[in-house]
């Protein structure tokens, strides 16, 4: 049989002899793991030295190891924890999953595992040109990064060049942008830049609040106020279309076509920053789930991504240098995200009706069936598509901690959100299953129950 003439442009496991080849390689690692299983003793001992390294505990005591599946995940004492947060939103597909971790060692065997913006490689075009052609006609061009943090620099300094003088940000009431300098004031959490210095020259407005009737005008009155106290001088405002840290907060379209209207009308950059829902709304990106492309300047994307990018209009294309960097990503992480990409394209993710969708509306049904059985303690919830969360009680720090504490002793991964009241959120694999849906929430309701007889609380 003649060879295919093939560019280095089509995937390699197009071949079967490098699927195979790869298929096999993965078998003989997991073979191997399986009989690699720590003692409790070793097993309490590594966990120990990783949080001496580290100077601080981990959040859950734990070290993976072994092969996952789907949204169980194996650690290294050979026991397994339902994970429904994902590395905190970075596992589209979950662990284990044979498609993905194909494409990872087949990458992995390429020229190089970290790819530069010098000495690009195909992984690094494949990605950038699934990334524009999702996007939108629009953003027209596609800078890719490590962190989501990294992205909303890049975005920041796009923004910044463009609208010198102006060297002001608006952000949302609860926002969440990153950990680097820039980022955390930009951040609506004081203790995430204790002892940082701080330029002061970023305004927060309120995030819609379905409660208040007139929320939309008052958040509008609130740009106004900060537009009119330095005119010329707002360079952006940053839209989370789903608050992440700060609680899984929606809003409807209307809310931000107005504001991202007023903005536009200002000559106020419109930002809009998708490093968490990216992949996990209905559509890859939020802003088209909500129909909000045409109003769009800059864009940053992450987490499923296995790195970030920043996506932006012509008028914002940078000048040289501005967003140059050593590395774009690895190699291994954008062939895989590449192929999430697809996979969610071809698989039925996508949509109104699409798999992602329909998974947030089984989660639904769960919790509404849940606060059935438990209508004291499961309160208000928030989110869509693959993005979850629930007050239990009355969301105190307190309770919401005893409670992914009693989570992860039943074997459940979970991870707080927002404040006052503070929630417990969910970023499940898209594939989550019936099956796997069905014992996550056996083992919550298990775990609120106990929670609610050790502090004496109504169910």
């Amino acid at each position: 049989m003649a060879k295919k003439n093939l560019s280095p442009l089509h995937p390699l496991l197009e071949s079967e002899a490098v699927r195979d080849a790869a298929r096999a390689l993965i078998a003989a690692v997991h073979e191997e793991a399986s009989e690699r299983v720590l003692n409790e003793k070793n097993y309490e001992k590594a966990i120990r030295d990783l949080e001496r390294l580290r100077g601080r505990p981990l959040f859950y005591p734990l070290l993976t190891g072994g092969r996952g599946s789907g949204a169980r995940m194996q650690l290294a004492d050979g026991t397994t924890r339902l994970d429904f947060i994902g590395g905190i939103g970075v596992y589209a597909f979950g662990h284990g999953d044979a498609d993905l971790t194909e494409h990872a060692v087949v990458a992995a065997a390429s020229d190089v595992l970290f790819q530069g913006h010098l000495v690009p490689g195909p992984e690094y075009l494949r990605l950038s040109r699934a990334l524009q052609k999702h996007a939108g006609p629009e953003l027209k061009h596609v800078w890719l990064s490590l962190s989501g943090a990294m992205a909303n620099e890049n975005a920041l300094k796009m923004i910044f060049q463009k609208r010198s003088p102006a060297d002001r940000i608006v952000v949302f009431d609860g926002a969440f942008h990153g950990r680097t300098l820039a980022m955390a004031e930009l951040t609506d959490k004081p203790s995430f830049r204790e002892g940082l210095p701080q330029r002061g020259k970023v305004h927060h407005i309120p995030f819609y609040d379905p409660k208040v009737e007139s929320s939309t005008e008052k958040t509008l009155a609130a740009l106004e106020k900060h537009l009119r106290r330095h005119p010329g001088k707002i360079a952006g405002m940053c839209f989370e279309l789903v608050q992440g840290e700060g609680g899984f907060n929606t809003a409807p379209p209307e809310f931000f076509t107005a504001l991202m209207k007023r903005c536009r009308e200002a000559g106020v950059a419109v930002w809009v920053d998708e490093v968490q829902t990216f992949g996990r709304t209905g559509e890859l990106f939020a802003f088209q789930t909500l129909g909000l492309a045409e109003l769009i300047d800059v864009v940053t994307v992450g987490k499923i991504l296995q790195g970030s990018a920043t996506l932006f209009s012509k008028e914002y294309n940078p000048e040289p240098g501005l967003v140059a960097g050593t590395f774009a990503g690895n190699t291994i992480g954008m062939a895989v995200a590449t192929r999430i990409i697809e996979r969610m394209e071809e698989e039925g993710y996508l949509g109104p009706e699409g798999r992602t969708v329909l998974l947030g509306r089984r989660i639904e049904r769960r919790f509404q069936s849940l606060a059935k059985r438990m209508p004291k303690a499961v309160g208000e919830r928030s989110g869509v598509g693959a993005m979850q969360a629930f007050v239990p009680w009355h969301g105190t720090p307190e309770v919401v901690k005893d409670v992914l504490q009693a989570c992860f002793e039943e074997g459940l991964i979970l991870l707080s959100a927002g404040s006052n009241p503070m929630k417990i959120r969910m970023l499940p694999p898209v594939n989550t299953t019936d099956e796997e849906l069905e014992a996550v929430f056996s083992v919550l309701e298990k775990a609120m129950r106990r929670v609610a007889e050790e502090r004496e609380l109504p169910c």
